[in-house]
């Protein structure tokens, strides 16, 4: 009978010992068995393509797609006017429910990145130590990749921003890297993909400022040089032509009606010349022009995108 109780009583504190130790898991558990997702989050979640771990943890994380009223009261800090396009707070997932096909792909990844959140607030000390000169190498050697403002944030926060960023944004990472991330995605290049997928449109129109840009630089020194070849050579014609003039009045400037002929279809060939400058350069105009109606065409895109990825700014507009 006493054998029987120290069983029991091993037995208890094997228990006791198991749920301490996979506490957060039986929560997740618990929590995960609740969560209902909508139609639109449920196709994200077939999309993402999880392991069961990963799939445990969103759905313990009971993501939403959120209104921009209702995202700004979870998410948004008073003062905060940057763009925001999820958030991971008290263990649960908002992501800003953007509706535009220009930003497809967009939703995924942002969930994804906030679930990246959640994974990192369950690893403990030695897993997150584990993962450190991993993590600060691949940022080291995709600083602009992963963006400078990666350095705004504290040196504790910081790693698991680089955490998150470096599984949505990097294909090619170290091998224990990616088999980290396998824990959690079946396939973390197709994540990767969401994110080229949206931010193509923004390095398409960075591409296209810095394109539209360079050529008004050149086409404004090639105007302004060519505006005063011009000039200059309407000055000196206009002189020679007074001249041509001048001579063509008074009796025996020209010694022969060949002399006259000449000098008159030399000055007839430079106005000539100098019409097709001026074409040229009022051709040049209607170019500069044409990329300045470009150019602002494509701050109004950049703007609208910006303002839609940015619930703040979707707010001040009202």
């Amino acid at each position: 009978m006493k054998r029987f109780k120290i069983f029991y009583w091993i037995l208890f504190v094997v228990l006791a010992v198991v749920i301490v130790l996979n506490r957060q898991v039986i929560i997740d558990f618990v929590r995960g068995g609740f969560y209902k997702p909508t139609a639109e989050m449920e196709q994200i979640r077939y999309d993402l393509n999880l392991t069961s771990k990963g799939e445990l943890i969103f759905n313990a994380s009971k993501p939403e797609l959120s209104t921009r009223e209702d995202f700004n009261e979870k998410c948004r800090a008073e003062d905060e006017v940057s763009a925001i396009l999820g958030c991971y707070t008290e263990q649960a997932i908002y992501v800003y429910n953007i509706d535009d096909k220009e930003l497809d792909g967009i939703l995924e990844l942002t969930t994804a990145h906030e679930l990246l959140h959640a994974v990192y607030e369950r690893m403990n000390v030695w897993e997150r130590d584990g993962l450190k000169d991993l993590l600060e190498k691949v940022y080291a050697e995709n600083r602009e990749a992963l963006g400078e403002e990666v350095n705004l944030y504290d040196s504790v926060e910081q790693l698991e921003e680089i955490y998150v960023r470096a599984g949505t944004e990097i294909k090619k990472l170290p091998e224990e890297l990616e088999k980290h991330y396998a824990g959690i995605f079946k396939d973390q290049d197709k994540v990767v993909s969401f994110y080229d997928k949206y931010i193509k449109v923004f390095r398409e129109i960075e591409d296209e400022f810095e394109f539209l840009e360079k050529e008004m630089n050149e086409l404004n020194v090639e105007i302004d040089t060519k505006t005063a070849d011009y000039e200059d050579g309407v000055t000196v014609l206009n002189k020679d032509i007074d001249e041509f003039n001048n001579c063509a009045n008074t009796m025996g400037c020209f010694n022969s009606d060949y002399e006259f002929y000449v000098r008159r279809n030399e000055l007839v060939s430079r106005q000539t010349e100098l019409q097709t400058l001026y074409d040229e350069i009022d051709e040049l105009i209607n170019q500069y022009n044409s990329d300045v109606e470009k150019y602002n065409k494509n701050v109004i895109r950049n703007d609208n995108l910006q303002n839609m990825i940015n619930s703040y700014e979707r707010v001040e507009e009202l």
